[in-house]
């Protein structure tokens, strides 16, 4: 992800209202320049992207979306290992991403943990927020590179 593909990637995460709400987008677009990413292209259209950093000795996923119309065709899959690579490389043995919590009734979020699940994540800690958008945060995290 270049410098240029910042505002693409925000871009498809607005067209993703079930699961980016306006503050979302916001945190999305202040921090996206911030990080490492990685873009899903179909047909040289945007499709998908990742984005990481590494806080304290662990990468961390920023953000991950992938379009609607592209679900379940392992997108999401090759994202995550693209950052996978790219953290491993650089020495990282821990990933971990925050979504939102099991105690929130959300279907789309339902899959969300389910596709984490799907790709090794298992969850660590649970914090409830005083936040609407966020009312539940669950952290996951798994091993990766030669600790695979």
């Amino acid at each position: 992800m270049n410098t240029e593909d910042h505002e693409a990637a925000v871009a498809l995460g607005q067209a993703l209202p079930e699961y980016f709400n306006d503050q979302g987008i916001a945190e999305m677009t202040d921090e996206i320049p911030q990080e490492d990413g990685a873009l899903a292209e179909v047909d040289g259209k945007l499709v998908g992207f990742v984005t990481w950093a590494i806080h304290d000795g662990i990468g961390r996923i920023g953000w991950i979306a992938v379009s609607g119309a592209h679900h379940r065709r392992g997108i999401g899959r090759r994202l995550v290992a693209a950052a996978e690579d790219d953290l491993s490389a650089a020495g990282i043995d821990v990933l971990e991403v925050d979504t939102l919590g099991e105690s929130i009734d959300y279907e789309p979020y339902e899959r969300t943990r389910a596709f984490y699940r799907s790709v090794g994540f298992q969850s660590l800690k649970s914090v409830m927020l005083d936040n609407p958008g966020m009312p539940e945060m669950l952290t996951l995290q798994k091993r990766i590179g030669a600790a695979d």
